[in-house]
């Protein structure tokens, strides 16, 4: 990256923190994109905006205390030189019809890729909108991905492991995993090692960010 060239401030504000943590991860690798603040309600984001000045919001619409549509609101009339993206597993007409009305940058489904995601950084920041509903990415909540997904070999997931992986970044945790999945705990935290182990991941952070990259999450 030119040294000369300022870098584009994210803020991320996102109440499912493995996720959230995983975006950021994402972006911080991406050249010329700094993630300068990562919160999980609107209500602190107004806060945070008091000493920062992003370029890009990436901004949940279901979030405790102030969900992303009064938040967005707010920060239309406290700075609107700020663009907002919308990122959520959930969409009606109602959204857009909101994104319409208050200059919104971007609406993106949270099963989107990495590559998508940076690709939406790269369009938004260049001053174009961006709008991934559901309907143009794939749905995994009620499949599996094939043997032959590439992936999996790579990594040698077994069909457990990539369920696993799909509810830890819903933000399960090891009890939870345990009663949908009818194991045990240990069994459980067993796989939950397994999948460090396979992905080389330091945590499960990286773990979610794996599962954004291949629309996993």
């Amino acid at each position: 990256m030119d040294k000369n060239k300022r870098l584009i401030k994210i803020i991320i504000a996102d109440d499912h923190r493995l996720f959230a943590d995983g975006v950021e991860q994402i972006i911080n690798s991406t050249p010329g994109y700094e993630v300068i603040a990562n919160v999980d309600n609107g209500k602190l984001l107004m806060q945070v905006l008091n000493r920062l000045q992003p370029d890009i919001i990436l901004l949940d619409i279901s979030m405790p205390f102030m969900d992303g549509l009064e938040t967005a609101l707010q920060i239309k009339k406290k700075k609107p030189e700020v663009k907002i993206v919308f990122i959520s597993m959930h969409y009606d007409s109602g959204i857009n019809s909101f994104i319409k009305a208050n200059d919104i940058s971007g609406f993106v489904i949270k099963n989107i890729s990495a590559q998508e995601l940076k690709e939406t950084m790269h369009k938004v920041s260049a001053g174009e909108k961006v709008f991934i509903p559901p309907q143009h990415t794939v749905h995994l909540d009620s499949t599996l991905p094939t043997p032959d997904s590439e992936f999996i070999h790579q990594y040698k997931l077994t069909k457990t492991e990539i369920a696993i992986i799909k509810l830890i970044s819903a933000g399960d945790n090891t009890k939870t995993i345990a009663d949908k999945r009818s194991l045990s705990y240990l069994t459980v935290e067993s796989h939950r090692k397994n999948i460090l182990r396979k992905l080389k991941a330091k945590n499960m952070a990286e773990v979610v960010a794996f599962a954004v990259k291949y629309g996993l999450a």
